[in-house]
């Protein structure tokens, strides 16, 4: 029962006494009743709350009542900032009680006439404020002094560009608080609330999101609102004319911390950055970082990437097909780069392990102002990134696949069949040279050229997005199948992504390894005289095997079996060699 409970009680008493004293001979009135517990103090005005001192008792004595409950807090776990003040509602004990901190980071107030514990933070620390009573009764609440995890920001712009999906927008919102949120290393950001429709170029909206910075036990958790400004703006095709490749050292030891490629773009000079490497230490993180040369700069960046994880050929493929994904719809993000606050863009799904491989591919496009140096970088878990921008670009490990190359003028994959007819050659993917000894795509760095020589051109076609375009007819009176069908070109595995226009999504091959045989990728079926052209888009995936042949047959080809990659045929005598990352 509360006090308010036992007033009532005693008016009715005081009323009943009342009524029993006119008239008649007068009787004694019952005993009041025994007092009823409260969880509320009542208020004593003759009690002055005072500080207590850090490590020492509270004031003794103070007119609390006793209650005989236990002593109960609404909180075990508190955080405070040096500086800032938490306070712990309390509740029971017998008598006046005490407060008393196990360390000096924090100064100890416990006010009993309003029945609160004040802990306001002095110096960073942890440690327990335990709380008893005359009857020996102990509560106890632990307590970590520290930093803030982050801070919420009042407003965030999230820009937008493509058509976007309501997953990509949530995932922006986030992102984008979180970048400025300034959390400390370890901590952890959550933003909610935010919920739209498919977005596309000219739409906007206004959201309020609740945000909630954990510090994991090491910093003081923050939680707040953020004012969403989301905008999607109406830009063209993003089409890089140059390919960043790193992908040397393929593996980073212990040592392998710091700038592993670095390259400038521009507004005339959009690029994509290919990143593809494996750590043989544990808890390391790759970063693609974004920094001014000379004043601000708007950038845009679209991509998608895959890992951390020792299934190498399940992230090469999913790389490719997350980029495609993101290519088609040209579903991207837009961000504001200021001088010497570089922007960084962790990549994979967390830290890796030993042997476990990250690949990515990001296209980006400087929208206006400076030109801004384009870095991929590891760190150890406990290194800032942001340190290790100054240092020059890491050594080669002899590989030389680190590189420059051109990406205009990229042939397509152009086949012609008419039923009927002779088979077209097939067109050849992936290969370093052609075969009058030119190469594929040359290496436009002097440096790279003048160390590596024959090895410095493109391997693989890693990175090189290229057209589909397959022209297809069939002159006979009878109906015809056409069969687009791809062959390995050396003896390990190789899966194949592509996206034919007009499909709701890619084309996933899985993987293949007999250079022998001939796979099914898409069969087309055509009238009497009809005349067909199919478009599409096809990336090499990383982890393959290549080059890779793909052609156009009338005889069906079988697809793909279950265990294309088990054991493999031998070398044919004389074929191509076979590249990879």
């Amino acid at each position: 029962m509360t006090i308010k409970a036992a007033a009532v009680a005693t008016a009715m008493l005081g009323s009943l006494a009342a009524a029993t004293g006119t008239g008649g001979a007068q009787s004694l009135p019952p005993p009041p009743p025994p007092p009823v517990p409260s969880m509320t103090a009542a208020p004593q005005p003759s009690f002055t709350p005072s500080a207590t001192p850090s490590g020492s008792p509270s004031p003794g004595p103070s007119a609390s009542p006793s209650t005989g409950f236990p002593i109960r807090v609404d909180r075990s776990r508190v955080g405070v900032a040096p500086g800032g003040t938490v306070v712990v509602n309390v509740a029971g004990g017998s008598g006046p009680l005490t407060a008393q901190a196990s360390f000096d980071g924090v100064d100890v107030r416990y006010d009993d006439l309003r029945r609160t514990l004040s802990l306001t933070g002095r110096a960073n620390g942890r440690g327990t404020v335990t709380l008893s009573d005359a009857a020996g009764d102990t509560a106890v609440v632990n307590v970590l002094v520290a930093p803030p995890a982050g801070i919420v920001p009042s407003d965030a712009t999230v820009e937008l560009a493509g058509t976007v999906s309501p997953q990509f927008a949530a995932a922006r919102v986030q992102a984008t608080i979180a970048q400025l949120a300034q959390l400390q290393p370890g901590a952890t950001l959550t933003a909610g609330g935010v919920t739209t429709g498919p977005l596309r170029p000219g739409d906007a909206a206004e959201a309020r999101a609740n945000v909630s910075v954990r510090g994991n036990d090491q910093y003081v958790d923050q939680s707040g609102v953020t004012n969403v400004h989301l905008r999607v703006d109406a830009l063209p095709q993003l089409d890089p004319v140059v390919l960043f490749y790193s992908d040397d050292p393929e593996r980073l030891g212990p040592l392998d911390d710091g700038v592993l490629f670095r390259g400038t773009i521009d507004a005339s000079r959009p690029a994509r950055a290919y990143v593809y490497h494996v750590s043989d230490s544990a808890t390391r993180r790759l970063y693609l970082a974004l920094q001014p040369t000379a004043g601000a700069a708007r950038v845009q960046v679209l991509g998608g990437v895959a890992g951390p994880s020792d299934a190498f050929p399940y992230v090469g493929h999913l790389s490719t097909l997350r980029y495609l994904l993101e290519h088609a719809p040209q579903e991207s993000f837009v961000t504001n780069l200021l001088p010497g606050a570089p922007y960084l863009i962790p990549l994979g799904a967390g830290p890796m392990l030993p042997g476990q491989l990250i690949a990515a591919i990001s296209d980006l496009r400087v929208l206006d102002g400076a030109p801004v140096t384009v870095m991929i970088v590891a760190a150890s878990t406990g290194t800032d990134p942001a340190t290790l921008l100054a240092q020059p670009e890491h050594p080669s490990d002899g590989h030389f696949r680190r590189g420059e190359f051109s990406l205009t003028n990229v042939p397509p994959i152009a086949l012609s069949y008419v039923a009927g007819g002779a088979e077209p050659p097939p067109f050849a993917v992936g290969v370093r040279y052609y075969a009058n000894g030119q190469p594929a795509f040359p290496n436009l760095r002097p440096d790279i050229v003048a160390a590596a020589g024959q090895r410095a051109p493109l391997a693989g076609d890693y990175g090189v997005l290229r057209s589909v375009s397959l022209q297809l007819a069939n002159p006979t009176a009878t109906p015809q199948n056409v069969y687009f069908y791809e062959q390995p070109g050396a003896n390990g595995g190789v899966t194949t992504t592509l996206w034919f226009a007009g499909d709701a999504a890619p084309t996933e091959i899985r993987c293949v390894s007999d250079p022998s045989q001939r796979y099914l990728v898409k069969g087309f079926g055509l009238a009497p005289g009809q005349t067909l052209t199919v478009t599409g888009s096809y990336m090499t995936d990383g982890t393959s095997w290549l080059p890779l042949y793909l052609g156009l047959t009338a005889t069906p080809p079988p697809v793909a079996p279950p265990d294309g990659c088990g054991p493999k045929p031998g070398v044919t005598p004389g074929s191509s060699p076979a590249v990879r990352p």
